[in-house]
């Protein structure tokens, strides 16, 4: 083979690249011939992904004192990775609303505690208070019933490749110690190695509501819930959920395919009205159900509500330098108006904008209201200046992001919340009205009907008819 020369390879034409190249992670909308949209994701690859093993896998301050039941003020919330949420299977059908919902429990503080050890631990007396139960020993039996249960997934990871069973967890205690045990004791368990798996090598990733889970009473909503929660946090253009029929719903939540219809007429009614039933500081995204035509629809809003919580876009790594350097050069008096360079990664995840526009716009809002006194965001330059001393830099550029017009209209997020949803039941069969039973011998018989009554067989009233009566042994 020969090799070319350096003049060859110099007057060889470049390979023209993608029109994605450099572009990974971000939305590309292809336009097709018939004017119909269609959104891709330029995938990341190599080092540019973020696996689950690098993230923490939990939101919240202290998750003992916030998981509770009564808990009106925060929730915490839980990453549950997608291929668990797609693949996840419970076969054991005699699992109850509650110990599903304590699994996530368990699956919580297992991702609180590093995700990849070998036992966790958890005070049962959290189980308890988490999911409002007023009595230990149910929450005993809900342990016992999870050990029991099987669950599949259906995984490409090293190891483990197509669908596979397993135990849903593994409690280290024999019954006798399980019995003994009090609130304040600790329980330890081991989640399946299989799962593990799944969320350590994990790409794509939902955050849960941990505290709406506990108010479930259907153990069929889970599987819905946690899909829209996945939605949720996608791209407006992503956000879909298929139209599903009742059969569909039935197969997609894990009912049995011989399930009567008026059973899954209720379930489904009782799934739609728990999922719109989800508020307070539990309800992340608006959830819009309609049912028409037998088929049932979903739309949600936005789970990223506040800026903190988008995902923060990819800058290289010779601009982010050139920002942090800017900020580091700068007196302390000034860098105190300048929040982390991650808040103006998410910032261009919000309005569109590179991050370093958005760094160059707030710069150039600071040095204006300072210096010239011009205001910014429909504040004057007093109240913006103000507003930075009083919440801190962070916080302010957030309010900030959201005042400030960039020109640019990512997501308008208009799904409005469904107040209640019914679902038509189908109509039955109607039933025969009940005859009361014909009696044996309603009237005395006479001796003109007594051959069409007797129950006895022809011959024996012949052969009864030549006996005397003494001869009868009464």
């Amino acid at each position: 083979m020969q090799v070319p020369s350096d003049i060859e390879r110099k007057a060889a034409p470049k390979r023209k690249r993608h029109k994605l190249h450099g572009k990974r992670g971000d939305l590309f909308v292809h336009v097709r011939q018939d004017g119909s949209e269609r959104a891709y994701v330029w995938q990341r690859a190599g080092d540019d992904i973020v696996r689950g093993h690098q993230r923490s896998g939990i939101r919240c301050r202290n998750l003992s004192s916030e998981a509770v039941y009564t808990n009106e003020e925060s929730s915490p919330r839980v990453e549950i990775p997608r291929i668990v949420i797609d693949t996840m299977r419970i076969t054991s059908n005699y699992l109850r609303a509650h110990d599903v919902a304590a699994f996530w429990r368990l699956f919580a503080e297992a991702r609180k505690q590093g995700i990849n050890g070998d036992v966790h631990s958890i005070r049962l007396g959290d189980v308890v208070r988490y999911l409002g139960l007023d009595s230990l020993q149910r929450a005993k039996q809900a342990l016992v019933r999870l050990a029991l249960a099987e669950m599949t997934l259906r995984l490409n990871q090293r190891g483990y490749r197509g669908l596979v069973r397993m135990h849903m967890l593994k409690v280290l205690h024999d019954r006798d110690d399980l019995a003994a045990l009090r609130g304040s004791d600790v329980l330890y368990f081991r989640l399946p190695a299989a799962l593990k798996a799944a969320v350590l090598e994990s790409r794509d990733y939902a955050w849960v509501e941990l505290n709406a889970l506990s108010r479930f009473k259907s153990k069929f909503s889970f599987p819905l819930y946690l899909k829209l929660c996945l939605v949720a946090g996608k791209n407006e253009l992503c956000r879909n959920v298929p139209v599903m029929t009742k059969a569909e719903f039935r197969a997609f939540v894990g009912m049995p395919e011989k399930t009567q219809t008026g059973v899954l007429d209720e379930t489904l009614q009782l799934v739609c009205d728990e999922l719109l039933a989800i508020s307070g500081v539990r309800k992340r995204f608006p959830i819009n159900i309609a049912f028409k035509d037998e088929t049932l629809s979903i739309k949600v809003g936005r789970s990223s509500k506040k800026l903190r919580e988008l995902k923060p876009a990819w800058i290289a790594p010779k601009m982010a330098a050139k920002l942090l350097s800017t900020v580091y050069k700068m007196p302390q008096e000034a860098r105190v108006n300048f929040p982390p360079l991650m808040h103006f990664r998410q910032a261009e995840t919000a309005v569109g904008l590179p991050a370093t526009k958005v760094f160059d716009h707030w710069w150039t809002d600071i040095h204006g209201a300072i210096n010239y006194g011009i205001g910014t965001a429909g504040m004057k330059a007093g109240q913006f200046l103000d507003l930075i001393a009083r919440v801190g830099a962070e916080q302010a550029f957030e309010e900030w992001v959201a005042r400030r017009h960039f020109g640019f209209v990512i997501d308008g997020d208009d799904v409005e919340h469904t107040a209640a949803v019914s679902i038509p039941r189908e109509l039955t069969k109607p039933e025969r009205p009940a005859q009361p039973p014909e009696l044996w011998q309603p009237q005395a018989l006479t001796y003109d009907d007594w051959m069409l009554k007797a129950p006895v067989a022809m011959a024996a009233i012949d052969h009864a008819i030549d006996v005397d009566d003494a001869e009868i042994p009464f």
